[in-house]
């Protein structure tokens, strides 16, 4: 059971460390999508710069790279509980401090969507709801990120009780990856403080700039 949650967290690691944004921006022709927009390799970023097919190729393969962890922790490595739910935060650390960028990354905001999906979809479905319902209010995608990413441990005590007896695990990681990325958002909550976040679909002079964006995941 040791083995396979290590085994299981450095591949979730390791493969949710993939730098797709930044893939998607040389395949359509940008070298470095940092260097562009907010300077986020995550989906928002690359919806803004790239467009929405471009946007939202990258927000399925940032999902399933918390979704294919989870999978591959229960159905190869054969471990469940607490090694499930060290290998979901592993896959949103790999997301948030990449080792193939020199431990830094995008938010993980749709890999640990992906995680907890996984894990319970009705976990996901809620989350998104809070995030969607949140973002309409507000129009700030760092407040709907951050709240339905805090969310999920909450949605995980109300369905797993019905679901699986992992429910203590599964909670605390949600916890645990809600906390990461409440911590990667600390420009924005600075930004939020200050009255200067960017609201969605909103032109400001500083949104070019690497940074200064809204940019959420």
């Amino acid at each position: 059971m040791i083995a396979g949650t290590i085994v299981a967290a450095v591949v979730g690691y390791a493969f949710a460390g993939i730098p797709v944004g930044l893939f998607i921006g040389r395949m359509k022709g940008i070298p470095d999508i940092r260097e562009h927009g907010s300077g986020n390799i995550g989906a928002t970023n690359v919806l803004r710069v790239l467009g929405v097919k471009a946007g939202l190729t990258v927000w399925i393969i940032d999902c399933l790279k918390g979704i294919i962890p989870i999978l591959l922790a229960r159905h190869v490595f054969g471990v469940e509980g607490w090694g499930v739910g060290v290998a979901g935060l592993a896959a949103t650390f790999g997301h948030c401090y990449s080792p193939y960028l020199g431990f830094s990354g995008g938010r993980g905001v749709s890999t640990s969507l992906g995680v907890v999906s996984a894990m319970f979809w009705p976990t996901g479905v809620c989350s998104l709801l809070v995030f969607v319902v949140l973002v309409a209010l507000t129009r700030y995608v760092s407040v709907g990120s951050m709240l339905a990413s805090a969310s999920a441990w909450v949605w995980m005590l109300v369905y797993g009780q019905f679901i699986s007896p992992y429910t203590a695990a599964y909670a605390t990681m949600a916890a645990c990856c809600g906390l990461v990325i409440i911590i990667r958002h600390g420009p924005n909550i600075k930004r939020l403080l200050s009255g200067t976040e960017r609201k969605l679909g909103e032109k400001a002079a500083v949104a070019d700039q690497p940074g200064a964006d809204d940019d959420s995941h």
